[in-house]
């Protein structure tokens, strides 16, 4: 899952800001379905998105957000990259 360039479709000005991200995904065992495993990975699904909270520091303030996942690619350098998009507090998510 990753954007296309050719076809941005960002509903929001991006801001250039580096800070520490911290983020919590509930501790409640959820249920999913496999879609397909390998011995390196898995593909599932769930029946509504994963709702994440994450706390970042803009402008001094830390500030919590939730968030679902967006799209995600490897980076060359082995890192990973992740879009996420903040949603109100009671969207409708798996937890």
């Amino acid at each position: 899952m990753i954007p296309d360039n050719d076809h941005d479709i960002r509903t929001a000005a991006r801001q250039k800001i580096k800070t520490t991200v911290d983020f919590f995904i509930d501790g409640d065992i959820e249920k999913a379905t496999s879609i397909d495993v390998s011995q390196s990975g898995i593909r599932f699904e769930t029946p509504e998105p994963i709702k994440v909270r994450m706390r970042l520091t803009v402008s001094g303030e830390p500030k919590e957000f939730y968030s679902r996942l967006v799209w995600a690619k490897k980076n060359p350098d082995g890192t990973m990259s992740y879009g996420f998009e903040f949603i109100p507090d009671d969207d409708e998510c798996v937890f």
